[in-house]
């Protein structure tokens, strides 16, 4: 676990033979026999999540044969789209880009992003009470997502619609944890990037986003990443259905992501903060909402200009 949070260690790890099908079948093992709280669990899943990071740089060609597959698949269904009956313009509601063919029976590298190690994550997400096997979790869902590729659209389907994950995820944010809850955020943002899932993730992930942006407090040093990608998500999932978004949109939340505009400690969060007020105040749906909170109809101005 140690030697796989280094470069060389993590380079190494990963090209070395056996090593990752016995770490990923001993885990799976485990998670059968209903053991999912063992301290070696929790090492394996650490390693696990620490060898999935930057794999699009680390390990390009097989990443990169991967988001061909992926682009080629979206070129055909686009193609098709031409012909279709209602229209030839493809919309993201009519299209699920396809997971690209996988191993029958992986081995090494591509166990990383194989769909059973994402489905023994979401697993272990149910079964686990572990703080640090839950953050190593979603720790190593949210690399998988973290590409601006196709790649990443296609393990945020195959996450959030194929397997069903987004309620596991959401629970990780009521997490007592900082660190649990800052994977979960984390993971939750790169996932609402992709417009496919907002129908499918907002009923399900916007209730506790609300609720960090609500509630959170500054009391430790996760807060600002937490915030910053509470917003982001926040951002992308309300635009998608301003009707049912408008419930979420309560004056705690409000006037907490003014405080958070006002924070000059946590300058990224802040900056989300800011395109977050700024789209709500450019839609129409939204500006009686806002007009209708005090502290915000008095700040929002200074903040957005």
């Amino acid at each position: 676990r140690n030697l796989s949070s280094a470069d060389a260690g993590r380079h190494t790890m990963r090209n070395y033979p056996g090593l990752i099908d016995s770490v990923m079948t001993y885990t799976q093992n485990c998670v059968a026999a209903s053991r999912p709280d063992d301290k070696s669990v929790e090492n394996c899943i650490c390693i696990l999540h620490n060898l999935s990071y930057r794999l699009d740089a680390e390990v390009p060609n097989k990443y990169t044969q991967l988001n061909n597959l992926a682009r080629n698949a979206y070129m055909d269904k686009s193609l098709t789209g031409c012909f279709n009956s209602r229209s030839g313009k493809l919309e993201n509601d009519e299209y699920v880009l396809p997971i690209p063919d996988e191993d029958y029976k992986p081995r090494g590298p591509s166990w990383l992003y194989h769909s059973d190690a994402i489905r023994t994550y979401l697993n272990l997400m149910d079964q686990s009470k572990k703080d640090a096997t839950l953050e190593a979790c979603a720790g190593a869902l949210q690399n998988l997502t973290a590409s601006r590729g196709l790649m990443s659209n296609a393990m945020s389907q195959l996450i959030g619609l194929k397997e069903k994950g987004l309620p596991r995820i959401a629970r990780l944010l009521q997490s007592s944890n900082s660190e649990v809850v800052r994977s979960g955020t984390s993971l939750l943002s790169n996932m609402s990037r992709h417009p496919i899932l907002h129908k499918t993730m907002a009923p399900q992930v916007l209730p506790d986003v609300s609720r960090l942006l609500a509630f959170q407090s500054g009391n430790n040093s996760n807060f600002g990443d937490i915030m910053t990608s509470a917003c982001y998500t926040m951002r992308n999932l309300i635009m998608s259905n301003p009707q049912m978004a408008k419930p979420y949109l309560t004056s705690s939340m409000l006037n907490n992501v003014v405080n958070l505009c006002r924070n000059g400690s946590c300058p990224k969060a802040a900056e989300a903060g800011r395109l977050l007020l700024g789209d709500l105040w450019s839609h129409r749906e939204f500006q009686g909402i806002l007009k209708q909170v005090r502290k915000l109809r008095v700040s929002l101005f200074p903040i957005l200009s």
